[in-house]
């Protein structure tokens, strides 16, 4: 688990700030006409424009600046010159900035998810209560807290209302998009048998003062079951329910959080 100076901290707090400016670019961006393909672009270019780089294009040989998964897709959706929202839609949005460029720049993640045009109460409570979920895991958050504190938050604060992916998980991040550590969404108490013993190993991780993770809700109107398409990418709810995912990046300090893309502290 790696912990940065504060140079790098630096550039992180940079990363931030550019991609909190390109979701306020994408937000005003998301309408009824528009494809997920024009969402990529506009993300990308304005990334670039800040001198930064969008960090998930290339990685694991992905083509894209940004993941977009609209309705019953989960997370992972493939930007698509076809795929045209309409009034109605739901759409998660998940991007990824280094800056400065290169290897040795600082990377951040976040995801939002946004209607489009007038949207269903149905649709409107999932999105809120996923946004929520990120704020319920992080109160009280500090050095010294188990890492499964944080799905077990998640999970109780949902009470069965929604299903919670339990396959795809936060992350730590830096230098890297994914690095540790692994960082559950859900109790992993509750987790299959084959997978408890090891999961209940990695949520038993102490977080370190300076750590920065990823902490990620993905939860679905439905159950937690998903399945990945035949684009080898985007993830889909089972029962072709809707699914929201909201995220951010973090510092963790020993009195206090501090999420770089949202600018603020706690």
């Amino acid at each position: 688990m790696k912990v940065y100076n504060q140079e790098q901290l630096g550039n992180l707090r940079a990363s931030g700030r550019i991609l909190r400016g390109a979701f306020e670019v994408l937000e005003k961006a998301v309408k009824a006409g528009v494809s997920t393909l024009e969402l990529d672009k506009i993300a990308e270019q304005y990334i670039i424009q800040k001198g930064g780089e969008p960090c998930f294009k290339g990685y694991q040989n992905y083509g894209f600046s940004i993941c977009a998964s609209v309705n019953e897709e989960s997370i992972h959706g493939m930007p698509r010159k076809d795929k045209v929202l309409k009034d109605g839609d739901i759409i998660s949005l998940d991007c990824g900035v280094r800056y400065p460029k290169g290897k040795k720049g600082m990377c951040t993640d976040a995801a939002r998810t946004y209607g489009v045009g007038k949207i269903s109460n149905k649709a409107r409570q999932l999105i809120e209560v996923c946004e929520q979920c990120f704020h319920v895991a992080t109160k009280d958050l500090r050095a010294g807290v188990r890492v499964g504190t944080i799905g077990e938050k998640i999970e109780a604060f949902i009470g069965g209302r929604y299903g919670i992916i339990d396959t795809y998980f936060g992350h730590g991040i830096g230098e890297n998009v994914h690095e540790d550590p692994l960082i559950p969404n859900f109790n992993v108490a509750n987790a299959d048998e084959k997978r408890r013993e090891k999961l209940i190993e990695r949520a038993s991780v102490i977080l370190p003062e300076g750590v920065v993770i990823c902490i990620e809700p993905m939860i679905n109107c439905g159950t937690k079951e998903v399945k990945t398409g035949k684009d080898g990418w985007t993830v889909n709810t089972v029962d072709g329910e809707l699914a929201a995912h909201y995220e951010n990046t973090l510092i963790v300090w020993k009195d206090r959080v501090e999420i770089v893309t949202l600018g603020q502290y706690l």
